[in-house]
């Protein structure tokens, strides 16, 4: 059930967005939705707890790995498996090299890009609610953009 809403929720999500870019949205190409406040509370867990965070990721977890090359990219079939995930922190975006922008889609589905401030490398993930619980749904580790 959990992977069938999964399906759903991926698939109205490529619908709401119209065409896949290879790059994060134009900000005035988004729409003005709230960040849900139970997400924020999420966010902050999911990056300081390493079990909470392995019990909030759909493993098979969809998505690329760091410079991922043309192979992988044409293959569409990437998988991130429990036993090869690396956890992941909270970064201060005020200290770092990287940018954040977090675009609620809607009140069950939150995605994130970020992108290095030189804007030619960056990742994305998607995270969805199942019931109460928000989980990482899709993870795309650092990668070149393509400008166009």
């Amino acid at each position: 059930m959990k992977y069938l809403i999964l399906l759903i929720l991926s698939g109205s999500f490529l619908w709401s967005c119209g065409q896949e870019s290879s790059g994060p949205p134009d900000a005035g190409a988004t729409r003005q939705v709230e960040l849900p406040d139970d997400f924020k509370a999420f966010y902050q867990k999911f990056h300081s707890d390493s079990i909470y965070q392995m019990e909030h990721i759909v493993f098979p977890l969809e998505g690329l790995p760091d410079k991922a090359d043309s192979t992988t990219l044409a293959s569409g079939n990437f998988k991130w498996n429990r036993e090869d995930w690396r956890m992941q922190r909270a970064v201060d975006f005020d200290l770092s090299d990287y940018t954040r922008k977090i675009v609620p889609v809607n009140e069950v589905m939150v995605v994130e890009y970020i992108v290095h401030k030189n804007g030619q490398f960056g990742m994305e993930r998607r995270f969805a609610k199942f019931g109460d619980e928000w989980n990482l749904i899709y993870y795309a580790g650092l990668n070149r953009f393509s400008s166009q």
